[in-house]
């Protein structure tokens, strides 16, 4: 990427299970002098709020987009367990399972925006709590912005949210897998995993509520949305560099991908806190052999495991091997070659450098 002067406001959002990173260019600036934040994930805010009216003894209406769950799905049974009401809309309740029949047999009640808006007419102020659903608080991003001396105006914007896909009749680490499967099958390159807003496939619900936010706050200007697993690995890829094994090491997932040409040549997925550092590096060493199979990760509840039997070769690779991540501490010691990535000297912004990239490429940088 380019250590040139800016020319665009571009704003990037990485949604991570543990944090959001936003990264905002500023026309006129390096890009080591861009508006960057680093802040607790919306499902852990979304989280405590919930967790604040189990406290309280509250009812708690949740609604507003689909959003990730996790922590907040977590702090919604626990409200339920103490014995507490939750009200869900249907965009809403649709963060926790796309079947919403497994939502309302935990206990809550599903309804719809019109219900929703009674309950919080008809309880007292003190015995509801109105929380809001959604991966991307524009209002607020742009209020916090303003309030660091950055105009919340944008050139373009990209964002990226983890989105297993709408599968209500399968498992949704299968579906998910499926789009890696393909992407290995077709030898994708990695800028073409990120999508334009407006064609995000519609399997694809959370990153759909994502679009819609980025979307409005680009008016006029262009909006792009993409998973964070392919946003981190194409912002931790070198410059000039086509061959390499990128591995993203984060607080919800780990994803590993070959990349040959540029192209993805292979992928092993699994979810992090299954994996201890010697773990991950044996699963690593026999997925780049060729000796990882999807059934066995998947069993272990991971996602899979697959790789282009003509680019497996037995560890250490030919090709660098790239890490980033918050948990890439899970591989410091191990006897891999490895090289730690801090892109423009900031790794928590790895996925908002992926998403830069992107942007950048499909020629949407827009003088300012």
């Amino acid at each position: 990427m380019s250590l040139g002067t800016e020319r665009s406001r571009i704003l990037a959002v990485d949604v991570g299970a543990g944090t959001s990173d936003v990264l905002l260019t500023r026309p006129g600036e390096p890009l080591e002098n861009a508006v960057k934040l680093v802040v607790p994930s919306p499902t852990r805010v979304t989280a405590a709020r919930i967790a604040a009216a189990t406290a309280r003894g509250q009812t708690v209406v949740f609604r507003g987009p689909m959003m990730g769950g996790g922590a907040n799905a977590a702090a919604m049974k626990a409200h339920l367990a103490a014995g507490h009401a939750f009200v869900a809309t249907e965009t809403a309740a649709a963060s926790f399972a796309d079947d919403l029949d497994e939502v309302r047999a935990l206990g809550a009640r599903v309804v719809g925006e019109g219900a929703a808006g009674e309950v919080l007419r008809r309880l007292p102020p003190d015995a509801v709590a109105d929380v809001p659903s959604g991966d991307l608080d524009a209002p607020a991003l742009c209020d916090a912005l303003a309030l660091l001396g950055a105009e919340p105006a944008f050139d373009a914007v990209a964002v990226a949210v983890q989105d297993h896909g709408y599968s209500p009749d399968e498992s949704n680490r299968v579906y998910r897998f499926s789009l890696w499967e393909r992407a290995v099958a077709e030898r994708r390159p990695i800028g073409d995993l990120f999508y334009d807003a407006a064609g995000t496939p519609p399997r694809l619900t959370r990153l759909g509520a994502a679009a819609a936010v980025a979307t409005a706050l680009a008016g006029d200007g262009p909006a792009l949305v993409a998973d964070t697993g392919p946003a981190a690995l194409y912002g931790a890829l070198p410059d000039g560099v086509g061959d390499a094994v990128l591995v993203n090491v984060g607080n919800g997932h780990t994803v590993c991908l070959l990349a040959r040409g540029g192209r993805v040549a292979g992928v092993f997925e699994h979810h992090t806190r299954l994996l201890d550092g010697p773990g991950l590096e044996l699963r690593i060493r026999r997925w780049l052999a060729g000796d990882l199979r999807s059934d066995e990760v998947h069993a272990d509840g991971g996602h899979g495991a697959l790789i282009d039997p003509a680019a497996a070769r037995p560890a250490p690779p030919e090709a660098p091997l790239i890490v980033t991540g918050p948990r890439r501490g899970l591989l410091a010691g191990s006897e891999l070659p490895l090289e730690f990535a801090a892109p423009h000297g900031d790794m928590m912004l790895t996925g908002c450098f992926g998403l830069l990239r992107a942007v950048r490429e499909r020629g949407v940088r827009r003088p300012a």
